[in-house]
């Protein structure tokens, strides 16, 4: 049966329907709620927020405090990080990657390195910037884009030596960074700024800003960006409106993620710095194109 389809009445439990609202009136607010404040979030009685909280604390799923306030209990968790572990680390980075594309309407993108490129592993694309497109499995070089500067800022110092001595520095636009020292220095703007801006560095006409997706010793696994074309974000509108939107979002990935209970069976781990658990798809064709 498909549960999600129906709309039959007589299927629908009106308690339970009552007691999930508790629930969810809980989590959007920012401070526990005393019962009367409960039952008007949720649209109940007061009798029947009673008979609410009371099942739900019985379950581990609320508790009220000294105040007589009610506020979620760590039963509530473990279902979240339960639906987390079994959607797969792409798939939860992809969810936040939507939420923040809808928001801003434009394309939002995520990489892994690879080797010494970067690979695309996600990608929510809104409108074409330039002729070329990108692809989940494209790879392009590292010197010149948003995430490979967001990913090699938050690389281990051995790991990031190999990766310099590999790169070409080939000068693609009038912007490119050309030689190791300069990159190096852009490197460490990025680790004290938290972001990384690629500015017509890879492709005259587009702007793009990423931040790291960190793995708990504060190493990068990902790298997310807002890429927008020049006509329509000046590099400041990037810094204070888009920078902030791609390091918050980043940080949700990377909270989700280390939520995740990696040594659960089934689930689709989050890579290891500096591997990319992704590889490419069947039939995709991996090309260099312009970042966006």
């Amino acid at each position: 049966m498909d549960f999600a389809h129906q709309d039959n009445p007589r299927y629908f439990m009106q308690s339970l329907a009552k007691g999930l609202g508790v629930l969810q009136c809980l989590a959007a607010s920012d401070q526990p709620l005393s019962l009367s404040q409960l039952a008007r979030a949720a649209g109940i009685n007061n009798a029947t927020a009673t008979r609410c909280c009371h099942t739900l604390a019985r379950l581990g799923y609320i508790t009220r405090d000294a105040n007589l306030r009610f506020h979620l209990a760590p039963a509530v968790l473990i279902l979240g990080y339960a639906a987390v572990r079994r959607l797969g680390w792409r798939q939860v980075a992809h969810h936040y990657m939507e939420r923040l594309s809808r928001e801003i309407h434009e394309t939002v993108n995520l990489s892994m390195l690879e080797g010494a490129e970067l690979l695309y592993v996600g990608r929510i694309n809104t409108d074409r910037i330039l002729s070329y497109d990108l692809q989940i499995g494209s790879r392009l070089p590292l010197h010149c884009t948003s995430m490979g500067k967001a990913l090699l800022a938050h690389t281990p110092p051995e790991r990031l030596r190999d990766l310099i001595k590999q790169m070409k520095f080939e000068p693609l636009t009038h912007r490119t960074i050309t030689n190791s020292a300069d990159y190096l220095a852009e490197l460490e703007r990025v680790r004290r700024q938290g972001y990384a801006v690629n500015d017509e560095e890879l492709s005259v006409g587009l702007r793009s800003v990423a931040a790291p997706v960190l793995d708990g010793q504060g190493w990068a696994i990902a790298a997310l960006n807002i890429a927008v074309p020049t006509k329509r974000y000046t590099r400041q509108q990037v810094d204070d409106q888009l920078a902030p939107q791609a390091v918050a979002t980043a940080r949700e990935i990377s909270q989700a993620l280390a939520a995740m209970d990696l040594s659960s069976t089934g689930a689709d781990p989050a890579p290891s710095q500096g591997r990319a658990a992704a590889r490419r798809e069947p039939g995709r064709k991996q090309t260099h194109h312009p970042e966006r």
